[in-house]
């Protein structure tokens, strides 16, 4: 807490908010300080009175300086400094004067403090589900790249036709990405360090998982398309498999990219209406795509037995699912050490 209010009273409010007053400095102190004793001051020093607006300024660089993220809160003409320099700068909305809301990133409408951790919480949760969705995404494609492309290099019909492809884009990729704006908070959001400001998005551990998923992905629409191939089934049956093969393992791999840590069971597998909708929209078009003589000629499809359809589903969850049973013995692991009493 900085202000520029006499000591007493800064003391009384810090110990009305629960902010430790045992210690403070005051701006004639910190103009005694070097920017070093500056620097240690701000770490173990929670409260500062009697400040001026460039004592507030100078203890915002020196936090910064100790690699510090910082956020300022003000209202007033003299909070304007810190404000500029804090890398977030938030002014009352009700109270404040123009110039802090000039030099602010943010502005609090109602002067309610608690929105400011509700903002945190909710960014945390956007930026997970966005960091989720494009993963996804870019794993679908991988998968749709590597499944053309090894027929061209074995020679072979391609696994899908070219109005699957149409489908599988437009409704099918899309809708299951989409989902995840609906994806719920995961609880590690509120009680995770804040991120590397420097860390891209598309990470190395993203590219990782994108890797990882596609192969799964292209696993199990290949392997389904030969296995149909190995039985001796027509072509048109063969994409068949490929194109049930692919609705199965990418309607388990986006319910498996929900979370890169936790469980279905953990976090609910019913807890995303959206996908639960767009994974029941899926697997009632392939069944009516299939049983529907017009449909299935339009879209290419061939008539196929439940047990064939059955076995196609037993290889894509295979294929698409084995993250899923990494995170469970994960989590697990994680849930043991924590109840294991520590050696004495």
């Amino acid at each position: 807490m900085v202000t520029g209010d006499h000591p007493l009273t800064a003391h009384f409010v810090a110990q009305s908010v629960g902010i430790d007053g045992s210690r403070m400095i005051t701006g004639d102190e910190l103009d005694r300080l070097s920017d070093e004793e500056l620097q240690d001051a701000v770490k173990t020093v929670a409260v500062f009175a009697r400040t001026t607006p460039e004592h507030k300024y100078h203890l915002v660089t020196a936090l910064q300086r100790n690699g510090e993220i910082v956020a300022v809160t003000g209202d007033g003409i003299n909070d304007t400094l810190a404000l500029k320099a804090a890398d977030i700068g938030i002014a009352m909305g009700i109270k404040g004067t123009d110039a802090a809301k000039e030099a602010a990133d943010i502005v609090l409408s109602n002067d309610n403090f608690v929105l400011i951790g509700q903002g945190v919480f909710e960014g945390r949760k956007f930026f997970e589900n966005l960091r989720k969705g494009v993963k996804f995404y870019l794993s679908v494609k991988a998968a749709l790249i590597l499944i053309f492309l090894l027929p061209v290099l074995a020679g072979i019909a391609f696994p899908l036709a070219p109005i699957q492809i149409i489908v599988l884009e437009l409704f099918m990729d899309l809708g299951a990405s989409a989902a995840f704006v609906a994806e719920p908070a995961e609880g590690r959001i509120y009680s995770d360090l804040p991120r590397d400001l420097k860390e891209r998005f598309v990470n190395s551990a993203m590219l990782k998982g994108v890797a990882a998923s596609g192969l799964s992905l292209f696993a199990g629409v290949t392997i389904s398309y030969f296995y149909a191939l190995w039985q001796g089934l027509p072509l048109v049956q063969a994409q068949t498999f490929a194109f049930a093969a692919w609705i199965f393992s990418l309607m388990i791999l986006a319910f498996v990219s929900r979370s890169e840590t936790d469980p279905l069971y953990h976090s609910g597998i019913f807890a995303n209406r959206a996908m639960d909708v767009w994974a029941l929209a899926a697997v009632a078009f392939l069944f009516v795509a299939i049983g529907t003589p017009e449909l299935s000629a339009y879209f290419k499809l061939a008539s196929v037995t439940i047990v064939q359809l059955a076995t196609v589903f037993v290889i894509s969850f295979v294929c698409a699912s084995w993250q899923e049973w990494v995170k469970v013995l994960r989590f697990r692991i994680r849930a043991t050490s924590r109840h294991v009493p520590a050696a004495s």
